[in-house]
């Protein structure tokens, strides 16, 4: 099983499954080519059966799901064509039957850690391979894929691409103790995610990387545990409305609005079928009251805890905070549902457009 939190492992391992895949009928190797910044992670030459040889580029994103389509497509659309990139191959830790599917629909060459893979040439190769389940893993979670790990990216990432804060204004806005903190930027500088600019200052260099630890820290880890409740509207269906209802029971500057319904705000849509709410713990039962809201497990209105001190920023005109775009991306791209991926990439183009 490939230690899928070490990225030059889960390539390496991939690629090498690949190649059995291949058996004698083509030719994988690597080249030493330069590599990082918002560019491929890998580069290698396929030798077909005809001698033919193809320059490929190949992108790791550890989780693929069909909401994260979208984002991987407009980041490989940048390197497709281009010198020395005939083609890209994603390579991930897990693709399942139904995604390979669409992949290979979309014609994305793909790889992953448990042997499955889909790459085709018209004419000259042909391999899919699907349904093969990955291993349990043996290994530990990187320290990134903690609780305090994802405050510490969301963090970085809320206020990148530059990040002026000292150690001691990171723990003050999350919480997470010196030592973690100290420990998790240590390892983002050795990775090449962040360098180093001045005392209390980092830049973050591989913003796309660091985008998907975050999605993947936010989904698995921070997401179940600051979920409060799900809940249904007892008297309104409409969430613009309920909004401005619950600001005539209570102020709302301490609530941060998250979700689809932030998406909208944030692309100036109409699309939201759905509402997050991020509250002090301690207000919950009475921000359940203003907003009127009865426990419901299907419900389209969720109560998180707020997770850091910067999660939401105001906007004129309106009683709570929205949250911050970083947020809102990872609660999009944390679902199943190819809609809210193609809305996280527009969010990405409009106000995240340093993180390529």
């Amino acid at each position: 099983m490939v230690n899928i939190d070490k990225r030059e492992d889960l390539l390496n391992g991939t690629m090498q499954l690949l190649r059995g895949l291949l058996g004698r009928s083509a030719a994988l190797n690597k080249l030493k080519r330069k590599t990082g910044g918002s560019g491929p992670d890998a580069f290698y030459t396929l030798t077909l059966p005809t001698r033919r040889e193809v320059q490929v580029c190949v992108t790791a994103w550890p989780t693929l799901r069909p909401s994260l389509l979208a984002t991987v497509e407009s980041e490989i659309e940048r390197w497709e064509g281009a010198p020395g990139c005939e083609g890209v191959l994603l390579v991930s830790t897990y693709v399942s039957e139904s995604l390979a599917a669409k992949l290979r629909k979309r014609r994305q060459w793909f790889a992953d850690a448990a042997g499955n893979a889909y790459l085709e040439i018209p004419g000259a190769l042909l391999v899919y391979a699907v349904g093969r389940k990955p291993a349990a893993a043996k290994t530990g979670k990187a320290h990134w894929m903690s609780e305090q790990g994802a405050k510490v990216l969301y963090e970085l990432l809320a206020c990148g691409p530059l990040v002026e804060a000292t150690y001691r204004d990171v723990e003050e806005s999350t919480g997470v103790s010196l030592g973690m903190i100290s420990k998790l930027v240590s390892e983002w500088v050795k990775d090449g995610i962040l360098e180093r600019r001045g005392r209390g200052t980092y830049e973050i260099v591989h913003g796309v990387r660091m985008l998907d630890m975050w999605v993947r820290a936010y989904a698995d880890t921070l997401q179940p545990r600051i979920t409060l409740g799900r809940y249904r509207a007892g008297g309104r269906t409409n969430l613009a409305a309920m909004i401005e209802a619950a600001e005539e029971e209570m102020d709302l500057d301490h609530i941060t609005v998250g979700g689809e319904y932030a998406a909208d705000l944030l692309t100036e849509s109409d699309r939201a079928r759905g509402l997050r709410l991020y509250v002090p713990e301690e207000e919950r039962g009475r921000v359940q009251r203003a907003f009127q809201l009865a426990p419901a497990p299907e419900g389209n209105v969720e109560m998180c805890e707020a997770f850091a001190g910067d999660i939401g920023r105001p906007i004129p005109g309106m009683g709570p905070r929205v949250a911050h775009p970083v947020l809102v991306v990872a609660e999009l791209l944390a679902s199943d549902e190819a809609r809210l991926g193609k809305t996280a990439a527009e969010i990405r183009r409009k106000h995240l457009d340093w993180i390529r």
